[in-house]
């Protein structure tokens, strides 16, 4: 293809140059001030960012520099230590130049560990350390972490301190142990039977107590943990019982066994126990308390021999009330224990029989024995001592007075009360003594006092009465 003159001439023509040579390279230069800004920004908010989490940290934060001159400090720090920033600055002016065993006296042993993170890098976490705050002050405990940051030769140019104030973990962690402890001691000289076992049908013992062993006639603790629960049954079947009963309610309370010694000597007992379970409801163990009721038990079947129980309600009457009773305030003495005697009148029944006759009376009397039956203990006796009057006698625990146990009869006699739908309501008057292994008196005594404290509260509700 030809050119003529004028192509030729307009294929070699350059493109003018800007006049001004800032004009030139303005577009760069444009680039590169919004990649600056652009970064000032980043690195402000990067700044802001970093400030925030320093200062609300809740952990303390100091940064030295490497040659251990104090930069900053967050205010966790100021917490920890109780210092302002005054008494910062004082005590870093008097202590420029104090060795870093004068600096951190608590340190102690872990100052040669602190002494190369300062000096060749590093970090170091000291989990424990028992301080006192820098002014007069209880001592406390913190946990500190060092991380030295170095330059690109090595050389520690800061050094970061995280300190946390772990006091309140170290008082909580003391209280635990002691209580374990008190625990651990309670349990060793109780003289009742304490355990722990897995939750399946053999049974493996995790832990018993010396009263446990003694009880069963064991040498040593060691000697019965190598037995296997089951082999302490007398009838593998009650074993299946008592584990099925116990997962299926979680708890079985005054539970009684017939069990046998390590000479096959059977023994009577009254079990308390729950299943301890995982978050998942798997059971881990079963922690339980066990108490001989041999002897008891043979006096209940010498008292059914005799005939000491009510004819009517199948309680016991008067004459074998007091014989268990004597027996109950002895086992109390030696276990240096309290023992409660309720006295309880059922009211108005005489006006009952004339009312609506007797067998309506007996009836009343039998519902006040079901009523007795299900707000006490299996454990307590029960008895019926007169025509309208009943006894409960119980061993006093925590937690449980007198007011206890009454307002929890009222509760059941309320209850039975509202759905019994009776042309008359059961009403009760109660009184009471207490037994006391330092001032002991006898169950007549306590009989005569606690009958008294019936016989005001019965006349109480008359004067009531409009």
């Amino acid at each position: 293809m030809k050119y003529g003159p004028n192509d030729k001439k307009m294929k070699h023509q350059k493109k003018p140059y800007p006049k001004n040579k800032n004009q030139r390279f303005r577009p760069r230069i444009d680039r590169l001030e919004a990649v600056v800004r652009d970064l000032k920004e980043k690195l402000r908010h990067s700044a802001a960012l970093n400030r925030a989490v320093f200062e609300h940290a809740p952990v303390g934060i100091s940064v030295r520099l490497g040659s251990g001159k104090l930069l900053s400090v967050n205010r966790a720090w100021k917490k920890i230590w109780k210092l302002s920033n005054r008494q910062i600055r004082d005590n870093e002016r008097i202590s420029r130049r104090w060795t870093l065993k004068q600096r951190y006296p608590y340190l102690k042993d872990a100052t040669p560990k602190v002494r190369r993170i300062f000096e060749r890098g590093g970090e170091l976490f000291l989990p424990e350390l028992k301080v006192g705050v820098p002014r007069p002050g209880i001592p406390k405990w913190i946990s500190q972490y060092y991380y030295a940051i170095q330059d690109k030769r090595g050389r520690v140019g800061h050094i970061v301190t995280m300190t946390q104030d772990i006091t309140a973990q170290k008082a909580a962690a003391l209280a635990l142990r002691e209580s374990e402890e008190k625990f651990r001691t309670i349990i060793h000289n109780v003289n009742i039977g304490v355990y722990r076992t897995t939750g399946d049908i053999e049974g493996r013992f995790l832990q018993i107590n010396p009263a446990f062993t003694k009880m069963f006639g064991y040498d040593s603790v060691k000697q019965l943990m190598n037995k296997s629960v089951q082999n302490l049954y007398q009838n593998i079947r009650d074993r299946r019982g008592f584990i099925k009963e116990l997962m299926k309610k979680g708890l079985v309370r005054n539970k009684e066994l017939r069990l046998r010694k390590k000479d096959g000597t059977p023994i009577w007992v009254s079990v308390y126990a729950k299943a301890q379970a995982d978050e998942n409801g798997k059971v881990k163990w079963i922690d339980g308390v066990i108490q001989d009721i041999t002897e008891r038990k043979h006096i209940e079947e010498r008292l059914r021999a005799i005939s000491l129980v009510d004819d009517l309600t199948g309680l016991y009457n008067r004459r074998g009330f007091l014989a268990l009773a004597e027996h109950q305030l002895k086992v109390a003495s030696r276990a240096k224990k309290g023992v409660l005697l309720l006295f309880i009148d059922l009211d108005n029944l005489k006006e009952v029989n004339d009312e609506f006759g007797h067998p309506v009376g007996d009836r009343a009397l039998l519902q006040t024995t079901d009523i007795l039956k299900r707000t006490f203990r299996e454990s307590d006796i029960i008895a019926r001592i007169g025509g309208d009057e009943f006894v409960v006698l119980t061993l006093e625990t925590t937690g449980a007075s007198a007011q206890t146990f009454c307002g929890r009869l009222q509760r059941s006699l309320d209850l039975f009360n509202k759905y019994a739908r009776l042309p008359f309501a059961l009403a009760l008057s109660i009184g009471w003594a207490h037994y006391h292994p330092a001032r002991p008196i006898t169950i007549r005594k306590m009989l005569a006092l606690a009958d008294r404290m019936m016989y005001r509260h019965k006349l109480s509700k008359k004067n009531r009465t409009p």
